[in-house]
């Protein structure tokens, strides 16, 4: 522990985070966990900024307090993930003394923001329901802007004095806070000063904060159910009270988990239920915010249908064009006879490689495969889990439905994580072909150069690339306008067969997409070119024929999931759409999307030693197990 000398005492300068544990298994899961609700947060959020930025129906006082909201979400969680993501990656969980006292400070600052927005947006509700009239003139745009920064300006002085008493203390005992961000309950708990004082203060401010905000929400909410109630249609009823379910919702999520945290004693608390409920309010209830204000708001979701199809909207409301809403699969055969072997044989495809690649998890979490190249392949399995459940149950569901319609939405969404995953399967691919350079020509250095933060890095890199290209790529397609057939002839939603139903000349976006597929695919494909030429002189200068084949073989697995994988992506992406054969195009798709994912597993056990010994030790200590129990 760094240290300085006083008081007679040994003062900390830097705290450690205890965060979930300090197995690799309660690494891995939470990093894995926090980097999807992180991404989703950050995406959904934005896209919901932007969606009331560029919508000029959404230029109302309701929807200024939502975009403050989201903008504070991403703040909030922003504060908090990079750092927790951070200590699963490092060996090293450490927090400098000045880094959890600004974390601290701005933990405090956008959690008491936030509370005093959401009584900002409950009296919001109350003027547009129990006073319409005067609605424009009392939430005029001066008012609301006032009641943001307010916000800010208490939320401010909230934190202010919480981040003062709490570094008012002197820390000079054990520097490891049971939590995984600094926190005021976690942190008194270290001090060695009496903190009753601060018990007292920090009890005091939770309670009158949640308090004080929690009851303009609740007298807002009774006026406006008296008010509700007194109007005489049902339709009305509804109307008005479909303003307010979202905002009832985020507010019920909110204040029963800070309740739960801040109005209670610090002594009464635990810390396991602690961080469960911290990682609800920091990451749970910033994800879902745009989903529940999205998903049962029609405002939002026709902004957001018109952002997305800005360019042709337009048109169709001179009509002119058609506006494609949803789109049909047409799937694999037209043939009603072929259906039921079809799903038959894809749900076989759907259960192997969900199967395999789950054991195949489990079997590499045995503590002698904790190597690099396991790690690896325990992600790889993960993408391949994620990728076939992207395709094949909606194909599933059509081959024994009358519907195979996808909606527009969910038609981006599927799009969206089947480009995700690909791209980062492809850079996931070049990093184990690093991986196995460094172990064939640099063994001596290989625990040094591919140390636990280095893999991890290389891993989160795969998906962050990944994420981008397929945010890109979306985005590209989607501008099309779709205006005539919505008909796609494929059993996914795939670039090449959605921009054959564009109504506008698409050669521009082919080059487009062309040229980033090319440098998706090509990209980590020479990387892996080149370390296979470094790898291969390597293994010829070994002077033993055993030698030889010993590293041959640790490399002959992963060159035949990069032959089938590139292969086969190679040949759907790289062709321009005019030679583009649909018939072969959709062999082509069910071979990586399915059978590739199927055959992973088994490429990697049936062709490895510790992977088959590993299972047999598994399987052994399975039955010792059983053995045991019957004879007790």
């Amino acid at each position: 522990m760094a240290a300085v000398r006083g008081r007679n005492h040994t003062a900390v300068t830097e705290f450690i985070l205890l965060g979930f544990g300090n197995g690799p298994g309660f690494q891995t899961i939470p990093f894995v966990l926090f980097l999807v609700i992180y991404t989703v947060t950050v995406l959904g959020n934005t896209i919901l900024v932007l969606i009331i930025r560029v919508s000029s129906r959404l230029h109302t006082p309701m929807y200024f307090f939502l975009m403050n909201l989201s903008l504070l979400d991403l703040c909030f969680t922003c504060t908090i993930a990079p750092k927790a993501m951070a200590t699963f990656l490092a060996g090293s969980k450490v927090i400098s003394y000045n880094g959890c006292a600004v974390q601290l400070f701005f933990f405090g600052l956008f959690l008491t923001t936030e509370a005093f927005l959401l009584a900002a947006m409950a009296y919001d509700r109350y003027t547009a329901i129990c006073n319409p009239l005067l609605y424009p003139i009392t939430m005029s745009k001066w008012f609301c802007i006032q009641m943001v920064v307010g916000s800010y300006i208490c939320g401010c002085v909230n934190a202010m004095v919480e981040t003062g008493f709490t570094f008012t203390l002197y820390y000079c005992g054990p520097n490891e806070i049971d939590h995984f961000f600094c926190d005021g309950p976690p942190l008194l708990s270290l001090s060695c000063s009496d903190t009753y004082v601060n018990n007292v203060v920090m009890f005091t401010l939770s309670g009158l904060i949640i308090v004080s905000t929690a009851l303009i929400v609740l007298i807002s909410y009774t006026y406006i159910v008296a008010t509700i109630l007194r109007i005489r249609s049902a339709e009305g009823r509804h109307r008005a009270f479909s303003t307010c379910t979202s905002h009832m919702l985020v507010v019920t999520l909110f204040y029963g988990a800070t309740a739960f945290m801040y109005a209670q004693p610090t002594w009464l608390s635990s810390p396991y239920p602690r961080k469960a409920v911290s990682v609800f309010y920091t990451f749970v209830i910033p994800m879902l915010n745009p989903f529940i204000y999205s998903l049962r708001n029609k405002d939002v979701k026709e902004a957001l249908r018109r952002t997305i199809c800005m360019k042709y909207a337009e048109e169709s409301r001179r009509g002119n064009l058609t506006v494609v809403t949803e789109f049909i699969l047409l799937g694999l055969s037209n043939r009603r006879e072929l259906e039921i072997p079809l799903f038959s044989i894809y749900l076989l495809f759907y259960t192997i490689p969900l199967t395999g690649n789950i054991l195949l998890i489990t079997i590499t979490m045995d503590p002698a495969l904790h190597t690099p190249m396991y790690f690896f392949l325990r992600v790889l399995s993960f993408l391949d889990i994620c990728y076939t459940s992207g395709t094949v149950p909606k194909m599933l569901v059509n081959f024994l439905s009358e519907d195979k319609s996808i909606s527009y939405m969910g038609c981006i969404v599927q799009m969206y994580f089947l480009l995700y995953l690909g791209a980062s399967e492809c850079f996931l691919l070049a990093a184990m072909a690093y991986d196995r350079y460094v172990a064939i020509c640099n063994p001596l250095r290989y625990r040094l150069i591919m140390n636990r933060t280095v893999c991890l890095s290389l891993a989160v890199l795969s998906w962050f690339s990944g994420n981008v290209v397929s945010l890109v790529q979306t985005v590209w397609v989607f501008t099309l306008p779709f205006c005539g057939s919505n008909k796609i002839n494929y059993f996914f939603c795939d670039i090449p067969p959605l921009i054959k139903l564009s109504c506008i000349d698409t050669s521009q976006y082919e080059i487009q997409l062309f040229t980033a597929a090319i440098l998706v695919i090509f990209t980590p494909f020479t990387l892996i070119l080149v370390s296979y030429i470094f790898i291969i002189s390597t293994i010829f200068k070994m002077a033993s024929a055993e030698g030889r084949h010993k590293a041959f073989s640790t490399c002959s697995s992963h060159l035949i999931v990069v032959t089938l994988y590139y292969g086969c992506s190679s040949l759907i992406y790289l062709r321009p759409n005019s030679i583009n054969l649909a018939a072969s195009n959709k062999v082509l798709s069910l071979i990586y999307t399915t059978v590739t994912p199927t055959l992973n597993p088994f490429i990697y056990s049936l062709r490895n030693k510790e992977v088959k010994e590993a299972l047999r030790r598994i399987l052994g200590d399975m039955m010792k197990r059983k053995i045991f129990s019957h004879r007790k």
